[in-house]
This record gives structure tokens, C-alpha cells and sequence, in this order.
């Protein structure tokens, strides 16, 4: 015999609190969402993955390299009209897809993506960040966006390690 409060019981475990409680099943986050974010590293475990990176670089002074990425907003209008979440998404496509499969990439801002990329030499970087910023301004341009792409490319050389790596190309962008 079939027990139409059976189904209701277990609707209601599957969809959480929300829909036990009489809300509408609309207030649940769709499992289809869009998560265009999906194939970035957490700024944590981006951080981790760099201290490795570095002591293991620092063993074996192997070549590495840090590319940052920055979505600037060309205007005051263009920060205040969210632009900068706007385009993240297409950004951080294009910069996942630009990389290889070991390169670490991370949003550490909402206009701000940070890229490990062991193995790497600084010239080998550089024209990583620039085929980058080349597929990131077709986006731009598709949307009109009022905004600017730019990257900085450092790598460790010498005495310079990840971290100082890291610090050196964010000083670069700032000093564009």
C-alpha cells in the first residue's frame, strides 16, 4: 500500500530544512547551477601548495614562476557597477584554460588571480600571462566591459624565493 506522506518524508530529507519547514523548494540552491569558479584552488590551500612549491625549489633551486592577473575597473562607474564580478567568471575560464594541468591558480580578490607555475622561467611566464591577457580581452571586448586585463610575471632567481616571488610581481602590477 502506498503512503503518499512516505514520499513527503523523504522529499523533505532530501531537500533539507528549507522544504520541511513549508518553504518553497525555490530557496534550495540548484545542483545545476553555473560555478565558473570550479577549477580554482582555495587561497588556503593555494598558499600551502606555494610553501611546498618554495621549499621544494629552494632543494633543488629548479626554476618557478608567479603570474598575477588583475581586473582593473577603467572607471568609477565601473567599480561601482560591479563589473569586476561580472567578469571574474570569464577571466577565471580563460586563465584555467590558459594553464597547464600542475599550475596552481587562485582568486585572492574579486578582481585579483594569483598563478603558480612550477617549472617555469620568467620568459616562459611572461608569454603565459600574455596569451592570457590576449583571450581575456576578447571577453572584455564582447561585453563592452569598462575594464582592463593586466599581469605581471616574476620568477625566483638567485636568493629570491616563492614568497618573495610572489610580493615582486604584485609590486610589478602596481607599478604599471
Amino acid at each position: 500500500m502506498h503512503d503518499p506522506r512516505t514520499d513527503e518524508a523523504i522529499d523533505a530529507l532530501l531537500a533539507g530544512r528549507a522544504r520541511r519547514r513549508g518553504r518553497p523548494v525555490t530557496a534550495l540552491v540548484p545542483t545545476d547551477a553555473p560555478r565558473p569558479f570550479i577549477g580554482l584552488e582555495t587561497r588556503l590551500a593555494w598558499t600551502d601548495a606555494l610553501k611546498r612549491e618554495s621549499a621544494r625549489q629552494q632543494r633543488y633551486g629548479r626554476a618557478a614562476s608567479i603570474v598575477v592577473f588583475e581586473i582593473d575597473p577603467l572607471t568609477d562607474i565601473a567599480r561601482t557597477a560591479g563589473w569586476l564580478e561580472r567578469i571574474a567568471a570569464p577571466v577565471a575560464h580563460a586563465v584555467r584554460r590558459g594553464a597547464r594541468e600542475t599550475d596552481l591558480v587562485t582568486r585572492a580578490a574579486p578582481g585579483l588571480f594569483q598563478v603558480l607555475l612550477p617549472e617555469t622561467s620568467e620568459s616562459e611566464a611572461a608569454a603565459f600571462a600574455d596569451r592570457v591577457v590576449a583571450d581575456c580581452h576578447v571577453w572584455v571586448e564582447a561585453m563592452a566591459a569598462p575594464v582592463t586585463i593586466r599581469a605581471a610575471a616574476a620568477a625566483t632567481t638567485g636568493d629570491l624565493n616563492l614568497e618573495e616571488t610572489l610580493e615582486r610581481a604584485l609590486g610589478l602590477l602596481g607599478s604599471d
